[in-house]
This record gives C-alpha cells, structure tokens and sequence, in this order.
C-alpha cells in the first residue's frame, strides 16, 4: 500500500493492539526542506529512495495500554521525523487526557468521547487575548474578559464563551495577516493546520512585524492597536445581531451544521436536497470537530466534520452502536436519505446490528442479488 497515506489501527482476540501509519515515504536529501518550492530541474533535490515499512510511524502494544490518531506528529521512528501536513495537537492531547482518566472505560465512555468538545488549547489563547484587553483599562470590554478568563475550552450550545473567543480572534488575524500576503492567500491559509498551530505563537507575540499594518504608511500598529480594534468590532456585531444581554450570544446562534448537495447550490432546490441546518456544538480541533471558517460576520457553518460516529466492544459485538450524517440512502425519495441526520445533530446513536437473527427480524425489504 503507498498511497494515500492511512493511519490503521490494529486489534486481535489475543489482546494485540497497534497503530501503523501505511504509505511509501521518501528519503530525502539532508539539505532538502519539503515545504518549500524545490528545483525541478537540478537533479539535486530528488528523492533518494524510500523507507523501508517497517521503519513507518508505528506503535505496537505500548506500555500505556491503548493506541490513537487525530493525524497528529508522530514521534520519530530510529531517529527520523518525517516532515508532513501534520494536524495540530489539541485533538490528540484531549484523547489522551480522557483516556488517562480511567483504567477501564465502557462503550458509553467511548460514545461521550466522539461527543466531547472541550479544547484544552484554546482557554490559552482566550486568557492571552483577555490579558492584553485588560491592560487598555476600557469598561466595555469588562464582559468579554471576563467571558474569556473563565473559559474552561468547551463548546455547548448555550455557551457564550465560544463566540466571543472565535469572533475576536477572527477580527485580530483579518487586522493582522491579509495586508501582508493578500486576502486569496489569507483566506487560503486560514483553514490551514500552519494557521491552526500558529494561532498562540503570533497572540502571544507583542513584538511581532505582523502587527503592523503596511497599509498604513504613517502609523506603526502595535498587537494592543490591533486588539483593541478587534475587540470593538466584535462587540459591535454581538450587539448589532443578538442585543446587548451577552447570556443570548449563544453559540447555538452562530454554529450550524447543513448537509449540501451539489444540487442544493441552486436555489430552491437547495430545500429539497439540503440537509439541515441543525444547531451544534464543537468547534475548531475539539474530538468532536465539526469545523468552520474563521470569519467576522458572526456565522460559522460547518464545512468538515465526522464521516460517522461508530462504538464498537470487540468483546461484545451485537451491542455496538452507529450513526451516519445524514443517512443510508442517496435517493431523495427515500425515507433513509436524512433519517439519521437529527440524531447525529444532537448526538445520538442507533444500534449497529450485527446478528443475523436480529436483522431479519426487523427487515422491511430484502433485494436478493444471483449470479448466473
């Protein structure tokens, strides 16, 4: 198998247990760094082969008792760190502090971790951008701080924190990048694992070249210009779209999830194929990672998430549980295209049959497929 590169993990009735990266990775020359543009033509920077598999990212019955991916860094195999479009690390450091907190866990503790979206990264950030609004000393801003100081990372519907942290930050890197490298590549960036991993580094930053706007030939912006900016914004649009009482900033207002058909992009056959929209928590690399765009307008549509949600007790097969997007069928007219679409939503689940005698059993209809 070369590629694409799959994370596959691995599980046996003798108690095995594995997570083996699988694809062909190159050997590169020391002197190549393959994030930037390499000559073509040269010969030089070519790769010099491929590693052997056995030498692929891998864990294999570790000591610690379990094994996880969120597409994160892998550590170094014999040494190498392979270079990669690596996610950040919020995802796979929540795992593995839910998974740390008990010895055993039960398929119910599996199915609230696919559900958890607390960000353990985040409250950073928050509490670093709070810290520079409180240092302007302006009243206005009392609420937001407080808000944001207090913030413990999770994203529930009837949580305000999250749109007020998203919604600050967004307007402090709309302020801050786009003069530098044009808006097509801000908004390229923006969705961007190096975005992602960058957003604490450049906050916490107060003399970093980024705050200046280079726009503005007779003033140099400092990163509290550029906050105090940000923050005002915010406010305005929080007021403006949802009154002055912050308790109705909820993030259920600003964070929906619709499931769009190709066809759904012409109106109004975007009500008889689109799916939704749904109100729902998560955010930006929680477990739960139903991500958006960062933007200011103070609407954040989900645009990726969970293919499915999926439990499954190797000791206990029949009593596993499942739920899909949307739902079984792609035909419109089917009573399985969205049936499992608001389960999803709120965070449901169905039994995953797995008995022959059960299936049967509660079959409606039966298409029987013979070879000639």
């Amino acid at each position: 198998f070369t590629s694409p590169g799959l994370n596959i993990m691995y599980g046996d009735v003798e108690g095995n247990i594995a997570w083996w990266a699988v694809a062909k990775l190159p050997v590169r020359p020391k002197h190549v760094q393959s994030k930037l543009f390499l000559d073509g033509a040269s010969g030089v920077d070519e790769y010099q082969g491929y590693y052997d598999f056995s030498k692929n990212p891998q864990s294999i019955n570790p000591p610690w008792g379990y094994v996880y991916s969120s597409n994160n860094q892998p550590d170094t195999v014999d040494g190498v760190l392979y270079p990669g479009y690596y996610y950040p690390k919020p995802r796979a450091s929540r795992i593995v502090s839910l998974l740390q907190q008990k010895k055993k866990l039960s398929t119910n503790d599996m199915r609230s971790m696919n559900l958890d979206v607390v960000s353990e990264t985040a409250p950073q950030i928050a509490r670093e951008i709070a810290s520079v609004l409180k240092s302007l000393d302006k009243q206005e801003y009392a609420t937001i701080i407080s808000i944001l100081e207090k913030w413990n990372g999770d994203h529930q519907l009837q949580d305000t924190a999250p749109s007020i942290y998203y919604s600050v930050l967004s307007n402090i890197l709309y302020l801050t990048i786009p003069d530098e490298i044009g808006d097509p590549a801000f908004k390229a960036l923006l969705n961007s694992s190096v975005m992602k991993s960058s957003y604490l580094k450049l906050i916490s930053n107060d003399s970093s070249k980024w705050w200046d706007n280079r726009n503005t030939a007779n003033e140099i912006e400092t990163r509290s210009k550029i906050f105090d900016e940000a923050a005002s914004k915010t406010l305005r649009m929080l007021q403006t779209k949802y009154g002055s009482d912050e308790s109705q900033w909820t993030w259920n207002k600003m964070h929906s999830l619709t499931h769009n058909h190709p066809l759904g992009a012409v109106k109004p056959l975007d009500k008889i194929f689109n799916v939704g929209p749904f109100e729902v928590p998560g955010g930006i690399e929680v477990i739960n990672n139903l991500m958006f765009t960062l933007d200011t307008v103070g609407h954040y549509p989900v645009i990726s998430g969970p293919a499915l949600r999926k439990v499954t007790d190797f000791g206990d097969l029949q009593n596993g549980f499942t739920v899909s997007p949307t739902g079984q069928s792609g035909n419109r007219m089917s009573k399985h295209y969205q049936d499992q679409a608001e389960m999803f939503a709120t965070g449901k689940v169905r039994k995953m049959l797995m008995n022959e005698s059960e299936i049967k059993e509660i079959s409606k209809n039966r298409l029987l497929l013979k070879p000639e």
